[in-house]
Formats: structure tokens, sequence, C-alpha cells
């Protein structure tokens, strides 16, 4: 089951193994609901002169406290602080409970750092700096801070093939101008080129698509017209024509003579049936050579 899923907020619940990013995320919570002051102990009791309503509000923020940080809790963690409804002494069990020791923690962080990589499908260049930035603060939070060498080489170390050529040249810089700042401007515009490049890419296919299908069609339709057997005198008009077709089962082809032929080349297929039987593409050929003899001559055989 997914885990994100059954959270009530918009992050997973803590597993163990995700504390240092649910702190962050539970922090933005406690301090959208007013609550982050009593884990900071900036939240001083109420007063006795306080006015009911005020004592009101105080006990239900500081009960809260308590409750948002239970309800981000995995069901197995929740006996750590099931027998407390202070929030802050929740939080600081979950802390002892799940941050790593000080050199641990830092071993952590710099894994994780050096294990970032860009993902064009899911994020933007941008948001991929800002990720570095932030692993590289909670280094330097730590007590260490990471060279400004391996923060640029970290930005171009695992990126996407398309930018293969770039990193190239960045590597050739010296060493004075291989900074995390020149290597972003830099990623930046490459960025862009990528993005506007693939656009092009996807309206000129879009573009042969539509070219390829129509000179089909053209084709497709052209053929057909040839196969039809249509024989048609473009100085005519088309109401000068008759349309004579054959039977049913005897093939597709059509003939067009002049209207004032058809009566004659009727008479040319009743005899030709009645001393021979042909086949229906015989006898197409038959009666149009039968009708061409008929316009030079006049006299039908």
């Amino acid at each position: 089951m997914n885990m994100a899923e059954s959270s009530p907020f918009a992050f997973p619940k803590l597993d163990g193994s995700n504390y240092i990013s649910w702190k962050e995320d539970m922090k933005v919570v406690l301090m959208d609901r007013g609550c982050w002051s009593f884990i900071i102990g900036e939240d001083k009791p109420c007063p006795e002169q306080a006015t009911e309503k005020e004592k009101f509000e105080y006990d239900w923020r500081k009960q809260r406290c308590y409750t948002t940080i239970y309800q981000g809790l995995e069901r197995k963690f929740l006996p750590l602080i099931r027998h407390t409804t202070d929030g802050k002494e929740a939080w600081n069990i979950l802390k002892s409970n799940f941050e790593p020791t000080s050199k641990a923690r830092l071993a952590v962080l710099i894994d994780e750092f050096f294990e970032l990589k860009f993902n064009p499908e899911e994020e933007t260049i941008g948001i991929f700096f800002k990720r570095v930035d932030e692993k590289k603060t909670r280094v330097k939070e730590e007590g260490f801070e990471i060279p400004e060498f391996l923060i640029a080489l970290q930005l171009i170390r695992r990126l996407p093939a398309e930018y293969d050529h770039l990193v190239q040249t960045l590597y050739r810089l010296k060493d004075e101008e291989f900074n995390h700042r020149e290597v972003e401007k830099q990623l930046v515009n490459e960025a862009g080129r990528i993005q506007l490049k693939q656009k092009d890419l996807n309206l000129d296919y879009k573009e042969n698509t539509y070219t390829v299908g129509s000179f089909r069609l053209q084709e497709t339709r052209k053929k057909s017209s040839e196969r039809s057997g249509a024989v048609l005198d473009s100085s005519r008009n088309l109401g000068q024509y008759r349309r004579i077709g054959y039977p049913k089962g005897r093939g597709r082809f059509v003939t067009f003579v002049p209207a004032k032929d058809t009566m004659h080349l009727n008479v040319i297929r009743s005899g030709i049936k009645k001393r021979n039987k042909l086949s229906h593409r015989k006898l197409r050929s038959v009666e149009l050579i039968k009708l061409l003899e008929y316009r030079q001559t006049g006299i039908s055989s």
C-alpha cells in the first residue's frame, strides 16, 4: 500500500527511513496551523488574566500540535509518543529515535548530495539547481562545506545525453571559471535550446505527417479513378454522358458513353449475349469495339 495515499497530508507518513524530509514537511504543516511556536518554545503558557476565549484557543492550538504529529506517523511508531500529549515532547522523542548522530548524519547527507540526478521528465533544470543547493546547505549546517569545484561537478556529472556537448565544453574551463554559477548559467541556456529544438522537431513531424497523408489520399483517389474505367471527353458536358453498368457480381467496371449512343450500345450488347456467352471483361471490350465501328461507319454488325 502506498503510504502517501493513507497520509492526511501531502507527504508520506514517517516510516523510519524518511525522517529528514518528514521533519521539514511536518514543520511547514505545524507553522500553517499556528503550532510551531510550541515546538521551538516561543509560546509561553497562557497568563491567568487571559479571557476564557484566549485560554480555549491556547489549549486548542497546543493539543493540535500533538495531534498533527500523531497523525503523521505510521501506526507501528505510535507507541513512541502515545504516553504523552505534549507536542514538543513528542517531537523530541522522534528526533532522538530517528535523527542520526552528527557524523552519521553528515555521511548520509553527503551521500545524498552526490546521488542527485537531473530528471528532465519530472523537473526543470532550475528545480534541479534548487535541490542541489538545498542539499549543500544541509551539509553546511552539519559543519562541513562542500568545495565549490565539487558543487559545479555535481551539476554536470549525471546529465542526460543531450547535454554531452556542453559538458565537454565545461570540463575545459579554467579552474577559476569552473564554479556553480557559471555552470548554472550555461545549463539554463542549453536547456532552453534543447526545449526549442524539441518543439521544432515535434512541429516538423506533424507537418510531415499531414503532407504524407494528403499525398497518399490524392494518390488513392487517382488510382481509384484509373481503375474505374471512366472514359470521358473533357470537351463535353457531364450531362451528355450516361453511366453504363454491368450486372452485379461481375466486377466494378463502369463505362461512360455519350447519351445518344446508349440505345445502340444496348442493342449491341443484346446481340452479343445471344451469340456468345462471354465473360463480362470480354463483353465490355467487344462492346466498345463494336461501338467504335458504329461511330465510324454507322453500320452495326
